[in-house]
């Protein structure tokens, strides 16, 4: 492809993941394949949007589990739960999250909220090289501060889509991964797994499904939350 330079390839990538996580000191992970790390975080989000939150996610689980992709929700586990358990340190849970993405061969989940809590998550797993997809609605705006070397896709109703988002994770099923630069930008490189040309996978997404590419539209409203404690802030007590 022209203008595609590969930086690293699968074996090169592999190699580079292992320093990290040593220095990381999670030397236990391995990737696992056909499984997902699923972010969500509910914890400050208002009352009134959490179901359809949730609903969102379920939708994206119940999609990636009929394919046989195993979906993990960092909901699930109590014990590094900042609602549930409040004797757990930053630390702990810091690096329980750490190792489950580290442990995913694909990182996706939805991108609704200003402020969505899944920052640090998508950071690492941009840079161990998963398959990141994330999923956004068409009629909400949100920051613009998004990683590279990840597929953006945008819904009207997310379940409208289920059958194009099912084909789209096909695809990606038939490729390992490689960094790489496109005009001296940063891309993740798909290398096939049938042995065919590596391709700038987030190019190959957009090209194979236009119907789902992410286009930012600064004119969309963002969801506007309110605080229901201000007077945590010291400035504000009376």
């Amino acid at each position: 492809m022209a203008n595609l330079i590969i930086v690293m390839d699968v074996q090169q990538k592999e190699e580079h993941v292992r320093r990290l996580l040593m220095l990381d000191g999670l030397t236990h992970v391995t990737e696992e394949r056909d499984s997902a790390y699923c972010p969500i975080s509910l914890t400050s989000v208002p009352p009134e949007l959490k179901p359809a939150i949730a609903s969102r996610q379920k939708w994206l689980m119940d999609l990636l589990k009929g394919m046989g992709i195993r979906a993990y929700d960092p909901l699930s586990s109590t014990k590094y739960s900042p609602d549930l358990n409040l004797n757990a340190t930053h630390r702990d849970v810091y690096f329980f999250d750490a190792a489950r993405v580290a442990a995913g061969e694909y990182f996706t989940g939805h991108k609704i909220l200003p402020s969505d809590g899944q920052g640090v998550e998508s950071e690492i797993a941009k840079s161990l090289g998963k398959k990141s997809v994330i999923l956004l609605d068409r009629e909400i705006r949100v920051s613009r501060m998004m990683p590279s070397r990840t597929i953006y896709l945008s819904y009207d109703r997310c379940e409208n889509h289920s059958d194009e988002v099912r084909a789209l994770f096909q695809m990606l099923q038939e490729y390992d991964t490689g960094f790489g630069l496109k005009d001296n930008l940063p891309v993740l490189v798909g290398f096939p797994r049938n042995g065919g040309s590596p391709v700038d996978l987030e190019e190959a997404v957009y090209r194979n499904f236009p119907g789902l590419q992410f286009h930012y539209d600064g004119t969309l409203p963002i969801v506007r939350l309110r605080a229901e404690n201000p007077e945590l802030f010291y400035e504000l007590r009376k």
